[in-house]
């Protein structure tokens, strides 16, 4: 793991290389949809992945995963003031077991998120009842 400030004073940024995967966890970010109205698979989820103990995250659109735990992975990142360390996505790159380059995951991105909250079942009329 290195550790580089010299861009930027508010941010550290750092490198790991060729890591494996201890945990992946993704979490929803935007509003639950149900599954008769499109579903949460491409909604923008938080990815969390556990290396060597600590925390890396990042955010994209849908809930496939970028890499899997028999993959080596190597990124760059960036730790906030809070102590997030924020994987730098562009750099992400995920290598199988046999050391072949692998692109996973929805890597594409949308200009509008998700704000207004699931309805129930019924006409707004009904609701007041």
């Amino acid at each position: 793991m290195d550790l580089d400030n010299s861009h930027d004073d508010a941010m550290l940024r750092g490198k790991i290389e060729n890591k494996r995967i201890e945990h992946y966890k993704k979490y929803l970010t935007e509003k639950y949809r149900p599954p008769s109205k499109g579903g949460n698979t491409s909604a923008r989820h938080a990815h969390v992945l556990i290396i060597d103990g600590e925390k890396y995250s990042f955010l994209a659109l849908g809930a496939q995963q970028w890499a899997y735990k028999s993959d080596t992975v190597s990124f760059e990142y960036e730790i906030t003031k809070e102590g997030y360390r924020n994987i730098i996505k562009e750099t992400f790159v995920a290598r199988t077991k046999d050391g072949v380059e692998v692109v996973r995951g929805n890597r594409g991105f949308k200009s509008r998120l998700r704000t207004a909250k699931t309805r129930m079942p019924a006409s707004r009329r009904e609701w007041r009842d």
